[in-house]
C-alpha cells in the first residue's frame, strides 16, 4: 500500500548490500541556522530507528560535527584529501554507533579545494555504501562551489533555515 509514509518505511526498513548508500545533504542558505545538530541529530535518530547511519562533516575548513558531539578526532578529512588515509580510516564512533566523519576546523585549503580534489573526494564517498544504509552530509553554509558540489551530489537535500528574514532569504537563494 502507497501512503504518505511509504518513504519513511523504506528508509527505516534498511537497504539490501548491494543497494547504494542515501546520502542526504543539510544545509542552509546562511550560517547560524541550527543545520549541525539537526544533522547530528537526524543521523542519531536513524541509528536508533536500527539503520547504519554516518555523519560526514562537509563543512570543509570551519567543520564542528565533532564539537557538537564532544569526540576528539585523531584523523579527519583533510587526512583523506591530501592522500593520507582513506574514508574508512578516519571513521569514529559516535553515539547510538553512528559513523562520523570529521572535518578539519580552520584549514584554508579545505575551503577551497580544485575542483578536481573535490570531484575525487565526492566519487570517494561512494566507497561507504558498504558500510552505510544512510549518510547525512552536513555541509557549509551558502552557495559555495564546495557546498554546491556536495549538495547536487547528494541524493536528497535538507535546507535548514529560521524565521529571520536574511535566513529565509539566502535559503531561497539556495534552494533557487
Amino acid at each position: 500500500m502507497k501512503d504518505q509514509a511509504e518513504a519513511l518505511r523504506r528508509l527505516a526498513g534498511g537497504r539490501e548490500p548491494s543497494r547504494k548508500a542515501r546520502v542526504i545533504a543539510v544545509t542552509s542558505g546562511k550560517g547560524g541556522v541550527g543545520k549541525t545538530n539537526l544533522a547530528v541529530n537526524l543521523t542519531i535518530s536513524l541509528a536508533r530507528l536500527g539503520l547504519r547511519a554516518g555523519i560526514l562533516d562537509g563543512d570543509l575548513g570551519l567543520a564542528n560535527v565533532d564539537i557538537v558531539l564532544g569526540i576528539n578526532p585523531e584523523f579527519n578529512l583533510a587526512h583523506v584529501l591530501y592522500g593520507e588515509k582513506r574514508l574508512d580510516q578516519i571513521i569514529l564512533r559516535g553515539p547510538e554507533g553512528i559513523s562520523v566523519f570529521a572535518g578539519g576546523s580552520g584549514v584554508y585549503e579545505l575551503a577551497n579545494l580544485s575542483q578536481w580534489l573535490l570531484q575525487r573526494f565526492i566519487r570517494d564517498i561512494s566507497t561507504l555504501d558498504a558500510a552505510l544504509d544512510v549518510l547525512i552530509l552536513d555541509t557549509g553554509a551558502g552557495i559555495s562551489r564546495n557546498v554546491m558540489s556536495f549538495v547536487l551530489a547528494c541524493d536528497e537535500v535538507i535546507v535548514v533555515t529560521t524565521p529571520e528574514v536574511t535566513a529565509i532569504t539566502d535559503a531561497y537563494g539556495m534552494i533557487k
